[in-house]
């Protein structure tokens, strides 16, 4: 009995240790399947291009990398409405309301940009190493933009409410790769960049980017910029056409 009794708790014990409880990605094929549901009646109303993919990674919970050139028609808004079409139908409708805009699915994140060259893309800079240790998702932001910029920050902000921590380890990738690994690992399921309708490069010979917060322009030497976003976050001034001088 008492045999029994030890044998038992043996395999408890081991059965417990053998349980794994650390948060996984999710698989390239959930995205898979949340891209094919089928839907027969989706109308989201009146909505500008950023604002119509805002909404649909919301409601089918489908993360996103959003690259986009800020300029009138950019902001302008149309009726968007859908009879049975796949999310991933809508979201190329979506894209294709833009001239040159694509749709392209990688990494467990679906991605929309314009034709901008690789070369004035800062998303297209090779990281020899980005690490994050059980970082909030804000701090392990910062940290790459310091290996994209290094400068000193006058303030940042970290450990949001609700927000997750990540830990991250990753060798000879893009920022573009890091910011897709970063909102697929966290509670952060959305990054957005957002590019001037500009000529002028930086410095560096990359393109400008801009705040989706305020219309104040963004100093040379704090370029690029980048912004994380929850589902269910309100949606930026910015993206409806409502910036202001003050940042949020």
């Amino acid at each position: 009995m008492i045999c029994t009794l030890a044998l038992l708790l043996f395999v408890v014990r081991f059965s417990s240790a053998a349980v794994d409880t650390t948060p996984r990605p999710p698989q390239a094929d959930d995205l898979t399947v949340k891209l094919s549901k089928r839907v027969s009646s989706y109308d989201i109303g009146p909505l500008s291009l950023v604002g119509a993919l805002l909404r649909v990674s919301d409601d089918f919970r489908v993360p996103m990398g959003i690259i986009w050139v800020d300029s009138p028609s950019g902001r302008a808004e149309r009726r968007f409405a859908w009879k049975d079409a796949t999310v991933q139908e809508i979201i190329e409708t979506i894209a294709k309301t833009k001239p040159g805009y694509q749709v392209e699915v990688s990494h467990g994140v679906v991605h929309l940009f314009p034709p901008i060259p690789d070369g004035q893309n800062f998303l297209k800079l090779k990281i020899r190493e980005f690490n994050s240790q059980h970082d909030y998702i804000e701090m392990a932001s910062f940290k790459l933009h310091l290996l994209v910029t290094p400068r000193r920050y006058g303030q940042i902000s970290v450990g949001v409410t609700g927000d997750s921590r990540v830990t991250l380890e990753l060798k000879d990738a893009t920022v573009e790769n890091i910011l897709d690994a970063l909102v697929v690992n966290s509670n952060r399921k959305i990054w957005i960049v957002t590019f001037l309708d500009d000529p002028k490069l930086l410095s560096t010979g990359l393109r400008k980017t801009r705040s989706l917060f305020t219309d104040l322009p963004v100093p040379d030497e704090e370029q690029p910029t980048w912004h994380l976003m929850r589902w269910g976050d309100p949606v930026p001034p910015l993206v409806t056409n409502q910036t202001s001088q003050a940042a949020p």
